[in-house]
Protein backbone atom coordinates (compact mmCIF):
# COMPACT_ATOMS: atom_id res chain seq x y z
CA UNK A 1 0.00 0.00 0.00
CA UNK A 2 1.29 3.52 -0.96
CA UNK A 3 2.07 5.82 1.94
CA UNK A 4 2.27 9.65 0.63
CA UNK A 5 5.37 11.35 1.58
CA UNK A 6 6.14 13.68 4.41
CA UNK A 7 6.14 17.09 2.67
CA UNK A 8 3.71 19.80 2.94
CA UNK A 9 0.43 20.75 1.69
CA UNK A 10 -0.59 20.76 -1.98
CA UNK A 11 0.04 23.95 -4.02
CA UNK A 12 3.55 24.80 -2.62
CA UNK A 13 2.40 26.33 0.73
CA UNK A 14 4.77 25.89 3.36
CA UNK A 15 3.26 23.36 5.77
CA UNK A 16 1.88 24.44 8.98
CA UNK A 17 4.54 25.18 11.88
CA UNK A 18 2.57 21.69 13.85
CA UNK A 19 3.10 19.91 11.01
CA UNK A 20 7.45 20.86 10.38
CA UNK A 21 7.13 19.86 14.28
CA UNK A 22 5.69 16.54 13.48
CA UNK A 23 8.00 15.80 10.22
CA UNK A 24 10.95 16.58 12.42
CA UNK A 25 10.01 14.47 15.70
CA UNK A 26 9.37 11.71 13.07
CA UNK A 27 13.23 12.17 12.06
CA UNK A 28 14.30 11.23 15.28
CA UNK A 29 12.15 8.25 16.05
CA UNK A 30 13.97 4.99 15.45
CA UNK A 31 13.41 2.62 12.66
CA UNK A 32 11.63 -0.62 14.22
CA UNK A 33 13.00 -4.18 13.13
CA UNK A 34 11.41 -7.43 14.24
CA UNK A 35 12.09 -11.33 13.57
CA UNK A 36 10.67 -14.26 15.30
CA UNK A 37 14.03 -14.37 16.81
CA UNK A 38 17.49 -13.63 16.02
CA UNK A 39 17.86 -14.30 12.10
CA UNK A 40 16.37 -10.98 11.46
CA UNK A 41 19.65 -9.34 12.49
CA UNK A 42 21.57 -10.05 9.52
CA UNK A 43 18.89 -7.31 8.43
CA UNK A 44 19.40 -5.14 11.39
CA UNK A 45 23.30 -5.42 10.63
CA UNK A 46 22.41 -4.54 7.13
CA UNK A 47 20.44 -1.25 8.17
CA UNK A 48 22.96 -0.45 10.26
CA UNK A 49 25.51 -0.36 7.54
CA UNK A 50 23.68 1.56 5.07
CA UNK A 51 22.17 3.83 7.87
CA UNK A 52 24.63 4.80 10.22
CA UNK A 53 22.55 7.60 11.18
CA UNK A 54 19.33 6.01 12.15
CA UNK A 55 18.40 4.27 15.37
CA UNK A 56 17.48 0.78 15.12
CA UNK A 57 15.00 -0.87 17.63
CA UNK A 58 14.89 -4.66 17.02
CA UNK A 59 12.28 -7.37 18.94
CA UNK A 60 12.59 -10.86 18.53
CA UNK A 61 10.07 -12.63 19.41
CA UNK A 62 11.66 -15.58 20.94
CA UNK A 63 9.14 -16.54 22.73
CA UNK A 64 7.67 -17.81 20.12
CA UNK A 65 10.44 -18.84 17.68
CA UNK A 66 10.39 -20.40 15.21
CA UNK A 67 7.46 -18.89 13.28
CA UNK A 68 8.05 -21.14 10.52
CA UNK A 69 5.94 -23.98 11.52
CA UNK A 70 3.25 -22.56 12.39
CA UNK A 71 0.34 -21.91 10.78
CA UNK A 72 -0.44 -18.79 8.66
CA UNK A 73 -3.27 -17.32 10.99
CA UNK A 74 -0.94 -17.76 14.07
CA UNK A 75 2.06 -16.02 12.39
CA UNK A 76 -0.46 -13.22 11.60
CA UNK A 77 -1.59 -12.67 14.90
CA UNK A 78 1.98 -12.66 16.37
CA UNK A 79 3.14 -10.47 13.89
CA UNK A 80 0.47 -7.88 14.52
CA UNK A 81 1.35 -8.08 18.64
CA UNK A 82 5.31 -7.75 17.81
CA UNK A 83 4.35 -4.44 15.94
CA UNK A 84 1.73 -3.13 18.06
CA UNK A 85 4.34 -2.84 20.50
CA UNK A 86 7.12 -1.39 18.44
CA UNK A 87 4.45 0.94 17.24
CA UNK A 88 3.26 1.69 20.95
CA UNK A 89 6.92 2.59 21.68
CA UNK A 90 7.75 5.18 18.93
CA UNK A 91 8.52 4.05 15.67
CA UNK A 92 8.76 6.43 12.28
CA UNK A 93 8.90 2.82 10.15
CA UNK A 94 8.64 -0.73 10.17
CA UNK A 95 10.82 -3.49 9.10
CA UNK A 96 9.49 -6.87 8.86
CA UNK A 97 13.06 -8.74 9.08
CA UNK A 98 11.18 -12.25 9.27
CA UNK A 99 10.60 -14.16 5.80
CA UNK A 100 7.57 -15.82 7.29
CA UNK A 101 5.83 -13.52 8.75
CA UNK A 102 6.45 -11.05 5.63
CA UNK A 103 5.07 -14.46 3.54
CA UNK A 104 1.64 -14.31 6.07
CA UNK A 105 1.22 -11.06 7.75
CA UNK A 106 3.16 -8.13 5.58
CA UNK A 107 -0.30 -7.82 3.77
CA UNK A 108 -2.27 -6.75 6.74
CA UNK A 109 0.78 -5.18 8.81
CA UNK A 110 0.96 -2.28 5.41
CA UNK A 111 -3.17 -2.07 5.89
CA UNK A 112 -2.93 -1.11 9.28
CA UNK A 113 0.01 0.87 8.98
CA UNK A 114 -1.00 3.09 5.65
CA UNK A 115 -4.29 3.92 8.59
CA UNK A 116 -1.86 5.12 11.08
CA UNK A 117 0.93 6.62 8.40
CA UNK A 118 3.96 4.31 9.31
CA UNK A 119 5.08 2.33 6.33
CA UNK A 120 5.90 -1.16 6.48
CA UNK A 121 8.63 -3.08 4.84
CA UNK A 122 9.55 -6.87 3.98
CA UNK A 123 11.99 -8.77 2.86
CA UNK A 124 10.39 -10.25 0.07
CA UNK A 125 9.96 -7.46 -2.69
CA UNK A 126 13.70 -6.62 -2.09
CA UNK A 127 15.02 -9.98 -2.66
CA UNK A 128 12.90 -10.65 -5.60
CA UNK A 129 14.10 -7.48 -7.11
CA UNK A 130 17.52 -8.62 -6.82
CA UNK A 131 17.51 -11.90 -7.81
CA UNK A 132 15.14 -11.06 -11.15
CA UNK A 133 18.15 -8.38 -12.14
CA UNK A 134 20.83 -11.03 -11.26
CA UNK A 135 19.28 -14.12 -13.31
CA UNK A 136 20.54 -14.72 -17.30
CA UNK A 137 18.77 -18.08 -17.36
CA UNK A 138 15.51 -16.93 -16.03
CA UNK A 139 15.18 -19.93 -13.60
CA UNK A 140 15.43 -18.76 -10.25
CA UNK A 141 15.42 -20.79 -6.94
CA UNK A 142 14.18 -19.96 -3.53
CA UNK A 143 14.57 -21.51 -0.37
CA UNK A 144 13.31 -20.98 2.95
CA UNK A 145 11.72 -22.58 5.73
CA UNK A 146 8.32 -24.62 5.30
CA UNK A 147 6.43 -21.83 6.17
CA UNK A 148 7.62 -19.81 3.73
CA UNK A 149 7.95 -22.02 1.07
CA UNK A 150 4.25 -22.68 1.81
CA UNK A 151 2.77 -19.87 1.72
CA UNK A 152 4.41 -19.15 -1.54
CA UNK A 153 4.98 -15.21 -1.31
CA UNK A 154 8.26 -15.42 -3.29
CA UNK A 155 7.04 -17.48 -5.98
CA UNK A 156 3.59 -15.11 -6.73
CA UNK A 157 6.20 -11.97 -6.30
CA UNK A 158 8.86 -13.15 -8.84
CA UNK A 159 5.80 -14.57 -11.37
CA UNK A 160 4.32 -10.77 -10.56
CA UNK A 161 7.24 -8.98 -11.62
CA UNK A 162 8.40 -11.03 -14.72
CA UNK A 163 5.77 -13.82 -16.12
CA UNK A 164 8.57 -15.76 -17.73
CA UNK A 165 10.42 -16.77 -14.91
CA UNK A 166 10.47 -19.97 -13.57
CA UNK A 167 10.81 -21.01 -10.06
CA UNK A 168 11.86 -23.89 -8.14
CA UNK A 169 11.56 -23.63 -4.09
CA UNK A 170 13.13 -26.28 -1.40
CA UNK A 171 12.47 -25.86 2.13
CA UNK A 172 15.52 -26.38 4.27
CA UNK A 173 14.05 -26.23 8.07
CA UNK A 174 17.36 -27.64 9.84
CA UNK A 175 19.09 -24.49 8.33
CA UNK A 176 17.83 -22.06 10.85
CA UNK A 177 19.03 -24.57 14.09
CA UNK A 178 22.22 -24.81 12.72
CA UNK A 179 22.77 -21.43 12.37
CA UNK A 180 21.96 -20.76 15.97
CA UNK A 181 23.87 -23.35 16.93
CA UNK A 182 26.88 -22.15 15.12
CA UNK A 183 27.21 -25.13 13.04
CA UNK A 184 26.96 -23.16 9.74
CA UNK A 185 30.48 -24.58 8.64
CA UNK A 186 31.56 -28.15 8.22
CA UNK A 187 30.73 -31.54 7.64
CA UNK A 188 27.19 -31.26 8.81
CA UNK A 189 26.01 -28.13 7.43
CA UNK A 190 27.58 -29.25 4.24
CA UNK A 191 25.70 -32.74 4.68
CA UNK A 192 22.71 -31.06 5.10
CA UNK A 193 23.21 -28.55 2.39
CA UNK A 194 23.96 -31.43 -0.24
CA UNK A 195 20.55 -33.32 1.19
CA UNK A 196 18.02 -30.31 0.84
CA UNK A 197 19.46 -28.52 -2.17
CA UNK A 198 20.64 -31.75 -4.52
CA UNK A 199 16.82 -31.39 -6.18
CA UNK A 200 17.74 -27.51 -7.32
CA UNK A 201 20.94 -28.60 -9.00
CA UNK A 202 21.49 -27.74 -13.42
CA UNK A 203 18.10 -25.35 -12.32
CA UNK A 204 18.34 -22.16 -11.07
CA UNK A 205 21.66 -19.95 -11.81
CA UNK A 206 20.26 -17.66 -8.86
CA UNK A 207 19.01 -18.54 -5.64
CA UNK A 208 17.13 -16.61 -2.83
CA UNK A 209 18.17 -17.12 0.49
CA UNK A 210 14.71 -16.76 1.52
CA UNK A 211 15.64 -16.93 5.79
CA UNK A 212 17.65 -14.41 7.73
CA UNK A 213 19.45 -17.03 9.27
CA UNK A 214 20.68 -18.67 5.77
CA UNK A 215 23.49 -16.16 4.92
CA UNK A 216 25.45 -17.67 7.96
CA UNK A 217 25.42 -20.93 6.01
CA UNK A 218 26.56 -19.25 2.87
CA UNK A 219 29.74 -21.46 2.36
CA UNK A 220 27.74 -24.56 2.78
CA UNK A 221 25.29 -23.37 0.18
CA UNK A 222 27.66 -22.50 -2.15
CA UNK A 223 29.15 -25.84 -1.81
CA UNK A 224 26.33 -27.41 -2.78
CA UNK A 225 25.16 -25.27 -5.68
CA UNK A 226 28.96 -24.18 -7.29
CA UNK A 227 28.24 -21.04 -9.61
CA UNK A 228 25.13 -20.03 -8.20
CA UNK A 229 24.28 -16.83 -7.36
CA UNK A 230 23.41 -16.45 -3.71
CA UNK A 231 21.13 -13.32 -3.02
CA UNK A 232 20.57 -12.06 0.60
CA UNK A 233 17.36 -10.13 0.83
CA UNK A 234 19.05 -8.14 4.35
CA UNK A 235 21.34 -5.68 1.72
CA UNK A 236 18.43 -4.99 -0.47
CA UNK A 237 15.71 -4.31 2.39
CA UNK A 238 18.17 -2.22 3.82
CA UNK A 239 18.75 -0.36 0.46
CA UNK A 240 14.61 -0.08 0.04
CA UNK A 241 14.07 1.45 3.43
CA UNK A 242 16.50 4.14 2.60
CA UNK A 243 14.83 5.18 0.07
CA UNK A 244 11.76 4.94 1.47
CA UNK A 245 12.36 7.27 4.08
CA UNK A 246 14.43 9.52 1.85
CA UNK A 247 11.30 9.74 -0.04
CA UNK A 248 9.17 10.93 2.94
CA UNK A 249 12.02 13.13 3.84
CA UNK A 250 12.70 11.19 7.30
CA UNK A 251 16.29 10.26 7.48
CA UNK A 252 18.49 11.28 10.02
CA UNK A 253 21.53 13.22 9.53
CA UNK A 254 24.37 9.90 9.45
CA UNK A 255 26.91 12.24 11.24
CA UNK A 256 24.58 12.01 14.23
CA UNK A 257 25.74 8.22 14.98
CA UNK A 258 22.24 6.27 15.64
CA UNK A 259 21.82 3.76 18.19
CA UNK A 260 21.15 0.00 18.35
CA UNK A 261 18.29 -1.30 20.93
CA UNK A 262 17.04 -4.61 21.33
CA UNK A 263 13.93 -6.05 22.98
CA UNK A 264 13.25 -9.95 23.73
CA UNK A 265 10.18 -11.85 24.91
CA UNK A 266 12.23 -14.80 26.33
CA UNK A 267 15.93 -16.29 26.83
CA UNK A 268 17.52 -13.12 26.77
CA UNK A 269 21.37 -14.59 27.85
CA UNK A 270 20.41 -17.42 24.85
CA UNK A 271 19.81 -14.25 22.04
CA UNK A 272 22.88 -12.36 23.54
CA UNK A 273 25.56 -14.99 22.79
CA UNK A 274 23.68 -15.96 19.47
CA UNK A 275 23.53 -12.14 18.52
CA UNK A 276 26.41 -11.68 18.69
CA UNK A 277 27.48 -13.97 16.02
CA UNK A 278 25.23 -13.54 13.78
CA UNK A 279 26.10 -9.52 14.44
CA UNK A 280 29.97 -10.06 14.42
CA UNK A 281 30.18 -8.13 17.56
CA UNK A 282 28.73 -8.23 21.40
CA UNK A 283 24.93 -6.32 21.12
CA UNK A 284 24.97 -5.01 24.70
CA UNK A 285 21.71 -4.47 26.73
CA UNK A 286 18.94 -6.84 25.95
CA UNK A 287 15.32 -5.81 27.56
CA UNK A 288 13.40 -8.56 28.14
CA UNK A 289 9.42 -7.72 27.08
CA UNK A 290 5.98 -9.03 27.38
CA UNK A 291 3.57 -8.68 24.79
CA UNK A 292 -0.28 -8.48 25.88
CA UNK A 293 -3.47 -7.52 24.58
CA UNK A 294 -3.00 -3.96 24.15
CA UNK A 295 -0.09 -4.08 21.64
CA UNK A 296 -2.63 -6.21 19.47
CA UNK A 297 -5.06 -3.85 19.89
CA UNK A 298 -2.70 -1.20 19.13
CA UNK A 299 -1.71 -2.72 15.39
CA UNK A 300 -5.13 -4.15 14.98
CA UNK A 301 -5.90 -6.40 12.11
CA UNK A 302 -9.28 -4.34 10.97
CA UNK A 303 -7.05 -1.19 10.74
CA UNK A 304 -8.46 0.45 14.33
CA UNK A 305 -5.01 0.93 15.74
CA UNK A 306 -4.66 3.30 18.32
CA UNK A 307 -1.89 5.75 19.08
CA UNK A 308 0.72 5.59 20.91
Amino acid sequence: MPIPPMTGPPGGRPAPESDRLGQCLARTLPIGVFDSGVGGLTVMKALAARLPGEDLLYLGDTARVPYGARSGQTVQRYAHRVAGHLFRRGIKALVVACNTATTWALPSLQAVGGRLGLPVLGVIEPGVARALSLTQNGVVGVIGTEGTVRGGAYTAALLRERPSVQVRSAACPLFVALAEEGWNEGEIAELSAERYLASLRGGPDTLILGCTHYPLLTAAIAKALPGVQLVDAAGATADATAALLAARGALRDASSGGQLRYLVTDHVERFEAIGARFFGQPLGGVELVDLGDEDGAAFDERGLGATP
